[in-house]
């Protein structure tokens, strides 16, 4: 029997991320999307690296199901040439009813480009691991999404407990204002723009865009790195620090990374 085929264009944005290790980097979006071997059961998944700060784009952008814009330690609101044109391609994208999913910057720039606003959080950085509240309709709809496939088996539906998720997070800017056809999917202490859904224009009920603020693909080891790393940009020792005591060893990875993937296949 074929497996049914889901193509995934994965938008790289920051090639100092992928400096610290270029595989390590591409391979926590290829094995996210990919769910760690358990997405892969009933469908092959295709997934294949670009570069936005090298202006790459699929030859055929609508040849895709779907896109995903990684995290980057650029500022979403610059008026670097390669950003200004990233931001014309999403709204290409968009126009077209094309599944986008955002981390981090990815998220940020999904907002910038649709009519939102990105800027510096007053708060200051978001460093460690934190527990983002969902909006109630929000995680209705993330269970909904989460057993949509689940042929009503209540043996096997996913929970999440308390409208809660928890992410790992790296960022000093956020999302200020949303665009106006968009919702804001939780806060945390820090900010209340913790991601954000849209509903198809063509297909009602569906979503064709998510985003999250934190980093649902890093793992423990990597966004330790990274906060460690924090203090070649002269962060101060004690915000540092005060990240790395949140850190648990897990998240809710599996977690959404099983939602993007029902994401992009329903």
């Amino acid at each position: 029997m074929i497996k049914p085929i889901l193509k995934i264009a994965i938008i790289v944005t920051d090639e100092s991320l992928e400096y610290l290790n270029k595989e390590e980097f591409f391979n926590l979006y290829d094995s996210f999307i990919k769910g760690y071997g358990e997405n892969e059961q009933d469908i092959e998944i295709i997934t294949q690296r670009f570069s936005s700060f090298d202006k790459e784009w699929p030859t055929d952008p609508f040849s895709w199901d779907g896109y995903i814009i990684t995290g980057s330690i650029a500022n979403a609101y610059d008026q670097d040439e390669w950003i200004l044109l990233l931001k014309q391609r999403i709204v290409e994208l968009a126009n077209n009813d094309i599944k986008i999913f955002g981390i981090c910057f990815g998220h940020q720039i999904i907002a910038e480009a649709l009519g939102g606003k990105c800027e510096k959080n007053q708060k200051g950085w978001e460093l460690g691991q934190h527990t983002i509240k969902l909006e109630k309709n929000v995680s209705n709809i993330f269970s909904n999404l989460l057993n949509i496939n689940n042929n009503n088996n209540n043996n096997n539906k996913i929970e999440i407990l308390n409208d809660e998720i928890s992410l790992y997070q790296i960022h000093q800017d956020h999302v200020s204002i949303i665009p106006k056809d968009m919702i804001s999917i939780g806060t945390t202490e820090k900010s209340n723009v913790q991601g954000m859904l849209r509903e198809s224009k063509s297909k009602p009920g569906a979503l064709n865009i998510l985003s999250f603020q934190g980093h649902p693909e890093f793992d423990y080891n990597f966004i330790h790195l990274l906060i460690v790393d924090l203090k070649s940009i002269n962060v101060d020792q004690k915000i540092i620090e005060n990240g790395l005591e949140t850190l648990q060893k897990s998240s809710s990875q599996k977690l959404i990374s099983k939602l993007v993937f029902n994401f992009f296949i329903n």
